[in-house]
């Protein structure tokens, strides 16, 4: 009896030990916590780049925290990444793109695309200055935008030769309608149309959100906001509500880094849907077929020089060129692939960012003036 009762004490002093424990971890992590958001602030202002340690305890917050982040009351206090890559043609108006060429000797050549596209663009201009150059690009952009920009900006411009850029890092985003939910660490909040093939035929869905000033009403209202979600959660591959929908937690670092996590973990699930060791699978393929098919029909009963451009960035060999040869090629689609110019697998023509290095512009700038030059 008296062993039973010893036995009882000592278990009750096991758990007495346990809880206190377990007390003292919650404050702890409580603290650390708390010690973190205020040591490593992200930053109110904007237009103010955030230290590395703040943005690094920031990747986890929600999509929608991040976007509150970065957009203002007003355009012009909101961030750059905010205000870019919108289809809007009343954007393009306050850039004041050109819309016929600068000299009765130019070449008017619209782009659309991403920075690679400009890139390039920016090199074909260096080479030859008689060059007037009209290009619309998002951030790291995926061949929606870019086929979704054409098609909005026909008819705005006397262009003699349209580009359309893909990135074959980007092509994930064909399952998208904007650049927040597979871009979750750097989002950026601009919107595109989704294309998919029905009866054989390419179809659009169109956003219900097509510009910034639109994106900060529908955050400022349930109704809009509940619209612009069960869009996303239809039609968006990549959408998560655990990832995108802002509350409380966001406050929490350790939830923000829990986040953060499950946001990779998730986006790598997806991609194994679009892209393996061995390329594209089925579903980009066919849509990328169909889309750079459209583009081409287009521009030439526009009367326009129609090329297509291929990116093949790092980790995609050339994927990206094997999933479109054999329609542009059927097809007499005129295109510039970069795998034969500067192999992904070659370090040496990339910059740490991920951008080729200026020669490899260069070099797919002449390419393409090749391309005009046999057109023309």
């Amino acid at each position: 009896m008296q062993f039973c009762t010893k036995k009882k004490a000592r278990t009750g002093k096991n758990i007495w030990k346990t809880v206190v424990m377990g007390v003292w971890i919650v404050l702890f992590l409580m603290v650390m916590d708390i010690a973190v958001n205020v040591l490593f602030p992200y930053p109110s202002d904007t237009h103010i780049t955030p230290k590395q340690l703040s943005l690094y305890f920031n990747y986890g917050r929600s999509l929608e925290g991040k976007i509150s982040q970065m957009v203002g009351p007003t355009d012009e206090s909101s961030s750059a990444i905010a205000v870019a890559g919108w289809l809007d043609p009343e954007l393009w108006k306050k850039l004041n793109l050109a819309t016929r060429p600068a000299n009765k000797e130019d070449l008017l050549v619209a782009i659309y695309g991403m920075s690679f596209s400009n890139h390039v663009g920016e090199a074909m201009k260096e080479i030859n200055p008689k060059i007037t150059l009209r290009m619309i690009a998002g951030p790291a952009a995926p061949p929606n935008y870019s086929l979704g920009a054409y098609k909005l900006d026909m008819g705005r411009h006397q262009a003699d030769v349209v580009m359309m850029g893909i990135l074959a890092s980007s092509v994930k985003g064909l399952t998208t309608l904007n650049g927040m939910t597979w871009q979750f660490e750097g989002p950026a909040p601009y919107t595109y149309p989704k294309y998919f093939l029905e009866d054989g035929k390419l179809k659009e869905i169109v956003p219900t959100v097509t510009s910034l000033a639109q994106l900060r009403d529908t955050f400022h209202s349930s109704q809009q906001r509940d619209v612009f979600l069960a869009q996303l959660q239809e039609n968006d591959q990549f959408f998560d509500s655990f990832l995108f929908n802002r509350n409380f937690l966001d406050n929490s670092t350790l939830i923000r880094l829990i986040r953060r996590a499950w946001a990779q973990r998730h986006q790598k699930e997806v991609e194994k849907q679009i892209h393996t060791s061995k390329g594209f699978t089925e579903y980009p393929t066919q849509i990328l077929r169909a889309m750079v098919t459209d583009f081409a029909l287009t521009a030439v009963k526009e009367h326009k020089l129609p090329i297509v451009l291929l990116f093949n960035d790092r980790g995609y060999d050339d994927h990206l060129f094997r999933a479109l040869e054999p329609t542009l090629k059927s097809a007499a689609i005129p295109y510039v692939s970069t795998h034969n110019i500067a192999p992904a697998s070659n370090l040496a023509n990339f910059i740490p960012d991920g951008h080729f290095v200026k020669s490899v512009d260069q070099q797919i700038a002449k390419a393409v003036f090749k391309l005009i030059g046999d057109r023309s």
